[in-house]
């Protein structure tokens, strides 16, 4: 029996994946989730091309389907990396052009649940959020998971 919301529709948790080491447990956590929900993942990586490349006029469209490319490759090892975990779990990759924060707000819109990692930076990391998962949550329209990575 699969979860459903709204509609009849499957339900859906949304992760956002950088490269990050610390996205990983955001994928471990999302990928839990959804096979105990029963419900899709749905995993989410932005992209974007730095504003000091797009001044040169050098190959660019070689540049964008780069930064696509490897958003992509990210978003494939992330797809794996569930499947190990929890095989026959449906999922689904979107590699969107665009900042990190607005890019998940929006393509996590419709979804029940939205999940990220932070990992702390400076000497009040246990008290920080991250930009990413800070803007995450002021603007998301559906409950947010944020997991705290601690160094080691």
């Amino acid at each position: 029996m699969r979860s459903e919301h709204e509609g009849g529709q499957m339900e859906t948790i949304a992760v956002f994946v950088n490269e990050s080491d610390a996205a990983q447990a955001s994928v471990d956590f999302g990928a839990r989730e959804a096979a105990f929900r029963q419900a899709r993942l749905r995993l989410i990586a932005a992209w974007e091309v730095p504003q000091s490349m797009l001044g040169s006029g050098v190959a660019q469209r070689e540049v964008f389907d780069e930064f696509r490319e490897d958003a992509e490759a990210l978003l494939d090892e992330a797809a794996a990396h569930a499947l190990r975990l929890y095989p026959g779990l449906e999922v689904e990759k979107r590699a969107v052009k665009g900042q990190a924060g607005p890019v998940f707000v929006e393509e996590s819109r419709d979804a029940v649940l939205a999940v990220a990692a932070r990992r702390p930076q400076g000497p009040l990391r246990e008290l920080m959020v991250g930009s990413i998962s800070k803007y995450i949550l002021r603007n998301s329209h559906i409950p947010v998971v944020v997991i705290p990575i601690i160094p080691e």
